[in-house]
């Protein structure tokens, strides 16, 4: 077991999902939903939204390349087409000029936890490309290996989701404690990095689909 090479993947997967769920940034959004609750309503709301979006990301890391492999869709293909679509992502949030707070009535919060805030405000296309990708990127030609893997991404997923949680549940206080200002600055970051993952997405595909143009 190369202990070093599951680190690795443990980071790639927090890394790519972290930008993309951006637990934060959603959290100012999602305060609005929760506006009037008890502390212990957030955290019981945040709690299902983070297990309905664990749910999601699990079932989308297990079975997305299988589903792939039967429509014959290639590794490096997904990367691609993956890549772009998180880079166009990255690149509208980047130009927007901030997103409006959604209308809410507390009669109807419960069942606006999965859909729209655990889908797709914090599992969204960009986050289940980047699954998918990720899940493709697991197989190994030893199955033991493919299920370590996969034990692996399905602990980063955990973790980005039990961030997610803490973010949702105490979102008065994160924006009290960074601000419009800081949230707004945030926020850009994290559109940025959502780009760049795009694009190293689309390239680690190119570069496989198209050797002799990396390779000397």
């Amino acid at each position: 077991m190369d202990l070093t090479s599951h680190l690795s993947l443990f980071a790639l997967g927090v890394s790519s999902l972290m930008p993309l769920v951006n637990p934060i940034g959603t959290a100012l959004i999602v305060n609005s939903y929760f506006t009037g609750l008890t502390l212990a309503d957030r955290k019981s709301y945040a709690f299902t939204i983070a297990l309905s979006g664990t749910a999601l990301g699990l079932a989308t890391l297990l079975l997305g390349s299988w589903c792939l492999k039967a429509m014959g869709i290639s590794i490096p293909t997904t990367q691609m087409g993956g890549g772009l679509i998180i880079a166009h992502m990255g690149l509208s949030l980047l130009n927007s000029k901030g997103q409006d707070s959604p209308s809410f009535s507390h009669e109807n919060v419960r069942s606006s936890l999965f859909y729209p805030i655990a889908f797709p405000l914090t599992v969204g296309p960009g986050g289940i490309s980047a699954l998918i990708t990720l899940s493709a990127h697991s197989h190994a030609p030893d199955i033991t290996d493919t299920f370590i893997n996969m034990a692996v991404l399905s602990l980063s997923l955990v973790a980005t989701m039990v961030i997610t949680y803490f973010c949702f549940a105490y979102s008065d206080v994160v924006i009290r404690r960074i601000g419009n200002s800081g949230s707004m600055v945030l926020n850009r970051l994290m559109a940025f990095l959502v780009f760049c993952i795009g694009i190293q997405m689309f390239v680690a595909g190119l570069s496989h689909s198209f050797p002799k143009l990396f390779g000397p």
